[in-house]
């Protein structure tokens, strides 16, 4: 097992772009990637300078509705998606000029009193269907460190292709968190390297059969193989985790949540019945706590990989009988 290097806690007091400028960020250089364009291309199109197109893209700086309507005219994304996502992007009020959250929060701190308390812009539900969920898979790959929890099911980027066709299956899971089908696109997310990466498995993840004991037991062994750092685009550290050892924060979020780092910015993000993203409220920030505290809390990385290789074979036997 190779250990990964360890985790960032996040200050209390960060501020962070709008959800929807890291998410766009991560989707706007994919799709720039993908056609083939260089950063001089595109802000040719957008009129706009190249090292503005660069900072959009990093989630330096906020993208203005006009700016973003060009830019996925010009990747060829369908204008019902475009309208969607100009119509969620952070505004000022009317007659000031469009301001980014980060600029916004400094001046006007959240109450840290206020757990549940959002900022209008604080949190973005993504309800664009399939695209949805490639982008909420193309930040977690894009992520330069995770943290992420599960209570049900083993997330995308370590399941066996056995195991996604059944869990990502109609009749089994109406709300899949990966596409059936990948778009082109989301084969270009640039991947940081190395990427940090701890997952956190509820223990009833291991005892769970999904597709049946043979499916499981092989998916098991992936696990396995990953923690060997065989596998994968880097060493993952893969605990498990105690169900009375989630917080209620955690539980809270419904099962399924991760802190991300996504170009030096934190981001919260989940899927329930569709991708959903927080950054910057006292919520966010408790989640993120409550994930690393959990890290904490969680089995030994040699005595998970026990538990983890206990329950493969368990599966294994009975998949023999």
């Amino acid at each position: 097992m190779t250990a990964p290097a360890p985790l960032h806690y996040l200050p209390a007091a960060a501020a962070a772009p709008a959800p929807i400028e890291i998410v766009l960020g991560v989707y706007l250089r994919t799709l720039r990637e993908a056609h083939g364009r260089s950063l001089a291309d595109v802000a040719l199109c957008a009129q706009v300078s190249v090292s503005a197109i660069s900072r959009l893209e990093r989630a330096e700086n906020s993208v203005s509705p006009h700016t973003l309507e060009s830019l996925l005219h010009y990747y060829g994304v369908p204008g019902r998606e475009i309208e969607y996502l100009q119509a969620r992007l952070p505004r000022a009020k009317p007659g000031t000029r469009h301001v980014t959250t980060r600029s916004s929060r400094a001046r006007k701190p959240s109450d840290p009193s206020g757990l549940f308390r959002h900022g209008r812009w604080d949190k973005w539900v993504d309800v664009t269907g399939v695209t949805a969920v490639a982008r909420y898979a193309a930040v977690a790959r894009a992520a330069s460190e995770t943290v992420y929890y599960t209570l049900f099911r083993i997330p995308p980027g370590y399941r066996t292709p056995a195991y996604r066709e059944v869990i990502n299956a109609p009749e089994s899971c109406p709300h899949p968190d990966e596409p059936a089908e990948m778009p082109s696109w989301l084969e270009h997310v640039r991947h940081s390297r190395p990427p940090r990466r701890v997952l956190l498995l509820d223990e009833t993840v291991l005892r769970r059969p999904v597709a049946g004991p043979k499916v499981m037991a092989g998916q098991l062994r992936h696990l396995l193989d990953l923690m060997d750092g065989r596998g994968g685009p880097g060493p993952v550290s893969i605990r498990v985790l105690a169900g009375d050892r989630a917080s209620d924060a955690i539980q809270f979020a419904g099962g399924e949540v991760g802190a991300f780092t996504v170009h030096g910015n934190h981001l919260i993000a989940g899927m329930h019945t569709a991708p959903w993203y927080e950054t910057g409220s006292p919520h966010a920030l408790a989640l993120h706590d409550a994930l690393h505290r959990a890290v904490e809390e969680a089995a030994s990385e040699q005595d998970s990989y026990a538990l983890i290789r206990q329950a493969a074979d368990h599966w294994s036997a009975r998949a023999a009988t």
